[in-house]
């Protein structure tokens, strides 16, 4: 397909390399994608560095340009206009300008204007995000909340914590249960926990699924545990991590990574491959002690196991 005129992709998380990826999937050249990363923050784009690099090198066969450390500067050499036909980042040299005809950024998720003025008009606590409690109240007792854009109240002391650390399935699960009750009356009423469990947050215990088809046309796959993301090499250094095993290669689609953690369970799955993955299966693993999958860690060490796809 023939397009004029620079696709700008601004970020460096996941959904910038799958916007690229769809993209390239409408047959647009290329040579017409700009993939600007802004400098490297707490977000991590993909589990291990090995898949980025492979992803990376995909990105230059398809001849898409990519730019890193690159912070938005300014629009149309900040020139009132209608459009947007002018983007400049700052880098560690020179000031990067690329001429635009759409521009799509990823680079921080905030808050949608009109949402925060529906969520200010109601009346409902703004701390950044959504104030809720354990039981997802906003501080108004007939609406609730759940996602993303909440957070929990600062009485938790945890605003580390908020629902995006967790699988939002169960989280979902967990609000509807909640509610159930104030549509079927046969019900029993759910009783109000004791004032000493309502200081405390929810366990949520479901793993965390991450998957999308990626340039390269790989498909990309990332089971973890619930919790707050810390970069691998961080992880690694604790004596509680584990073991790591290993087979295929990014460079040639049939990457399967599981990590066992100290107790031997499966704590998470990294898939990268050429050929459709089996997501639900895969999910099963997840929690499983590697007894119950054949002995996994005696037979990979004997060399017996070299393809974890079979």
């Amino acid at each position: 397909m023939s397009y004029d005129g620079n696709i700008i992709v601004y970020g460096n998380t996941i959904d910038a390399y799958i916007t690229v990826n769809t993209i390239l999937s409408f047959g647009i050249n290329g040579s017409c994608i700009k993939l600007v990363k802004p400098p490297s923050n707490s977000s991590i784009s993909f589990y291990s560095s090995v898949i980025e690099t492979a992803v990376d090198k995909a990105l230059r066969r398809a001849n898409v340009s990519v730019h890193s450390n690159c912070l938005l500067a300014q629009w149309n050499d900040g020139n009132v206009h209608d459009r947007i036909i002018l983007s400049t980042f700052t880098t560690d040299s020179q000031p990067l300008s690329l001429k635009c005809s759409a521009f799509f950024n990823f680079h921080k998720k905030k808050v949608d204007l009109d949402a925060f003025k529906a969520i200010n008009k109601a009346c409902l606590v703004f701390d950044g995000k959504l104030v809720i409690d354990s039981t997802f109240h906003t501080n108004d007792i007939t609406i609730r909340a759940a996602g993303s854009l909440t957070k929990y109240s600062r009485r938790y002391y945890a605003d580390q914590w908020s629902h995006k650390n967790f699988n939002t399935k169960e989280i979902g699960f967990q609000l509807a249960a909640l509610m159930l009750h104030l549509f079927d009356p046969t019900l029993e009423q759910v009783t109000k926990p004791p004032a000493e469990l309502d200081k405390l947050l929810p366990t949520y215990t479901g793993c965390k699924v991450k998957g999308c088809i990626l340039p390269g046309k790989y498909h990309y796959l990332h089971i973890s545990k619930p919790g707050i993301v810390t970069c691998l090499d961080m992880q690694k250094s604790r004596p509680e991590y584990g073991r790591e095993i290993i087979t295929g290669s990014p460079e040639t689609g049939n990457y399967f990574e599981i990590h066992l953690n100290q107790y031997n369970m499966v704590e998470s799955i990294t898939c990268l491959s050429l050929n459709p993955l089996p997501v639900s299966n895969y999910i099963c693993l997840y929690g499983q002690h590697e007894r119950l999958l054949n002995n996994l860690c005696s037979r990979f060490d004997e060399g017996l196991i070299s393809d974890l796809y079979r």
